[in-house]
């Protein structure tokens, strides 16, 4: 089932399986014992929850007769990643709690269970891939694009990528549902989760309001002048056009936030291009080059497009876009490819 030369696994090799209850993990943990492997299947508790989340993927293993564990991390998960959440909201700034989650959280915890078990390797079920350069493992894009699960993995340290294997890197959904329903697994028809696993299916904004009681409320601004008050900066993000509730002869979009006023600039649609990015707090795998022609995507779902990235000190950078890019979020992740091939990362701090 799964390809272990391609992958570089030893067949018999104890590995780390990531179950989180769905489609896409349980048909990893399958795989991987069909495949000759010993795998040991990981849920990770990051947040207290009225939901049963775990019951899934505990269900999972025992159907297909592997070693299971549920291991709690909530005591870091909270601070490190919905507290970051929250914080950037308050600032202003639009999170990507995924990326950040699978930097700090979800890979260190698996690496951490990973020895703990006496394992080699850890797997996932997300859609990518990754290629051995040198003696660096660097993510790569996933064969269908539609999938594909690169800029998520980013921001992933190089150590850790070097540890990870991703076995349905080259298949499609229908296939992996196909699979588990031969195999009679129940999640087979299980809806995909579309939103930070913390959020448990709310809109942001409603899981914010208890940790933001008294929200700074600023002014909508247009071409220098106040059109209105807004509802404070949380609600909103660069390039959002619904729910501003103002009015105007043309559609408005958001195109800069003051975390220091409150206040929320607004302007009509080609107002909201820029062509680049700074980003700070970047991580470049080995030998990539200080200035290059590379292409980068700012938000999960756009193409990546033609860039030149210039490396700065104190691990910042560049990115000066061939094409106007549309609403670049400050706080949003930028994953820097060449190729198919990750190079690098950043998260974004302002657009110019």
């Amino acid at each position: 089932m799964i390809d272990l030369d391609k992958l570089d696994i030893e067949k018999g090799s104890r590995v780390i399986v990531a179950m989180s209850g769905g489609v896409d993990s349980s048909v990893t943990a399958l795989m991987a014992k069909l495949s000759g492997l010993t795998p040991v299947g990981i849920t990770l508790q990051m947040f207290d929850s009225e939901n049963d989340f775990y019951i899934d993927a505990k269900n999972m293993a025992e159907s297909i007769g592997i070693e299971w564990h549920l291991a709690d991390y909530t005591e870091s998960f909270v601070p490190d990643v919905i507290g970051y959440f929250i914080r950037e909201y308050k600032m202003g700034r639009t999170p990507n709690p995924c990326a950040k989650c699978n930097k700090v959280a979800k890979t260190r915890y698996l690496f951490d269970q990973m020895q703990r078990h006496n394992c080699k390797y850890i797997l996932t079920g997300h859609y990518a891939n990754t290629k051995l350069i040198g003696e660096q493992y660097h993510i790569q894009k996933a064969e269908f694009a539609e999938k594909d699960q690169s800029y998520y993995l980013s921001m992933v340290e190089p150590f850790h990528v070097n540890l990870l294997k991703f076995p349905l890197g080259n298949m499609q959904k229908s296939q992996i549902r196909e699979i588990a329903a031969k195999h009679n697994l129940k999640v087979a028809d299980k809806k995909d989760s579309q939103e930070a696993c913390f959020l448990q299916d709310k809109d942001y904004r409603e899981f914010l309001k208890p940790y933001i009681k008294n929200p700074r409320k600023g002014n909508f601004i247009l071409n220098g002048k106040v059109i209105g008050e807004n509802k404070g900066i949380y609600n909103y993000t660069p390039g959002q056009r619904r729910g501003l509730e103002v009015s105007y002869k043309e559609p408005l979009y958001v195109k800069s936030i003051d975390s220091k006023t409150g206040d929320v600039y607004l302007g009509v649609k080609k107002e909201v291009f820029f062509k680049g990015v700074a980003l700070k707090d970047c991580q470049f795998y080995p030998d990539t080059p200080q200035m290059a022609h590379v292409t980068a995507k700012l938000r999960y779902r756009m193409k990546d497009e033609p860039c030149l990235l210039e490396r700065l000190v104190d691990n910042r950078a560049k990115l000066l876009f061939d094409e106007y890019q549309f609403a670049p979020a400050a706080g949003q992740t930028a994953a820097i490819y060449n190729g198919d091939i990750i190079i690098g990362s950043g998260i974004i701090d302002y657009t110019f």
